[in-house]
């Protein structure tokens, strides 16, 4: 029986909040694109996932997919609703919590956006990342969707005229929280100030709507659904090949690092590459899907990424004449196209891709709609497996802001044989 319906704005806030109760034995199906199939269900789920893929939409279209997901789930009379978020606030925000909100009216949603064990916290309404302001981080300078604010109530604001109300960790719950449609935002400046609310709620049957990172799923599943049934872990690969579609400077220093320390073949897409629709269809561009094909023949760990000089970046986004919500699907395509040539060769490879969009270009390409998680390798890093014309592929999925600097060389020292 289905207990609880997760909503993910891309597919690795799905991987990595759905593998919360998959490595505690809890049976979790993620569904991407936003297509919830019923009859796909499987009679022992207990958790769903469903990636509404609205990270890049507008507001009134982020609202719709999640309103009619939301309105599934209640319709449905599942028991709670998660509204999963970045942990650095990007994405439609306001929008999406309205949306929840007006799927199912006269319920607070509870939002404890901060993740603290990897340095995002909450603070009298204010989200920090790692000590510095929101809006003064890596995360206010990206470069396709910058977080300009700090403040969260005004973040939603920009978007939703939804109540947001402010709650420190020693406020107590109270029965007027409970009553209407209002965000409760609480302060999470510590993983027992997730525990210490979920606690309450629990305690006055309060736990219906609730939103935040994959840190408050990890305790959902501890304290409200742990059932430790038998899990499963990964499979040892005879190489790794790294997708890179993210441009997160977190992500540039772990690839340098890998090349510089650890052996990392690292090839840079050109222009072309990243960028032209047409490109692999090409004979330059089939010749390269087989340069990197005979290049992961040869060696055991391969990045491919998207990196470019700031001037070049800029300058491309800047061009009037482009579209820069294509821009952003066109290198998760290019990604795509080379993982599928590598995935039609059946070499024993383990695929990490960082950034959601690098996955999700992946499976819009082959037509895949599912995915199963397995396990974490590392806290925020997700393995799953699909299975493709008869073949079972196994992916790791990294946001483009996690990990330390050798993040890269402790997954490859893992997960290669």
């Amino acid at each position: 029986m289905v207990k609880m319906l997760i909503i993910a704005d891309d597919i690795t806030g799905a991987l990595d909040t759905g593998i919360q109760f998959a490595k505690r034995g809890i049976r979790t199906q993620i569904f991407t694109e936003g297509k919830l199939n019923e009859s796909d269900i499987k009679t022992d789920t207990e958790v769903i996932v469903v990636d509404s893929e609205s990270r890049p939409m507008t507001a009134n279209d982020s609202y719709r997919v999640v309103f009619n997901i939301a309105d599934w789930a209640h319709k449905k009379n599942i028991g709670i609703i998660f509204k999963k978020t970045d942990s650095a606030l990007r994405g439609n925000i306001g929008s999406e919590l309205q949306a929840v909100a007006d799927a199912v009216k006269d319920f607070p949603i509870y939002f404890l956006p901060g993740h603290p064990e990897i340095g995002r916290i909450t603070k009298g309404g204010v989200h920090y990342i790692s000590g510095e302001l929101l809006e003064n981080s890596v995360f206010g300078k990206d470069p396709f969707e910058p977080v300009t604010k700090s403040y969260i109530p005004d973040i939603i604001k920009e978007q939703s005229d939804i109540p947001v109300i402010c709650k420190s960790p020693d406020e107590p719950i109270t029965a007027e929280m409970s009553s209407k449609s209002e965000i409760i935002l609480c302060d999470t400046q510590k993983v027992k100030d997730i525990d210490h609310t979920l606690d309450e709620l629990v305690k006055m049957k309060g736990l219906k709507l609730i939103a935040g990172c994959a840190v408050l799923g990890e305790r959902l599943a501890e304290k409200v659904l742990c059932n430790y049934n038998q899990v499963s872990t990964y499979e040892k690969t005879d190489g790794l090949y790294v997708a890179c579609g993210s441009l997160n400077k977190i992500t540039l220093r772990q690839l340098e690092y890998a090349e510089r320390n650890d052996g990392f073949l690292r090839i840079k897409l050109n222009m072309e590459q990243k960028f032209s629709a047409d490109y692999y269809k090409t004979l330059d561009g089939k010749k390269f899907l087989k340069q990197i094909t005979d290049l992961c023949k040869t060696n055991k760990k391969v990045i491919v990424d998207s990196f470019d000089t700031e001037e070049n970046i800029a300058g491309f986004v800047a061009d009037k004449r482009r579209d820069i919500e294509k821009l952003r699907t066109m290198i998760p395509e290019a990604h795509g196209h080379i993982v599928k040539a590598l995935a039609e060769e059946h070499m024993n490879l383990t695929f990490l891709m960082t950034g959601g969009d690098t996955l999700m270009g992946y499976l819009k390409l082959i037509k895949c709609t599912q995915i199963e998680p397995v396990c974490e390798i590392e806290p925020g890093l997700v393995v799953c497996k699909l299975i493709w014309k008869g073949h079972c592929q196994q992916i790791i999925s990294k946001s483009g802001g996690f990990g330390t600097e050798d993040t890269l060389c402790r997954i490859a020292l893992k997960i290669i044989k």
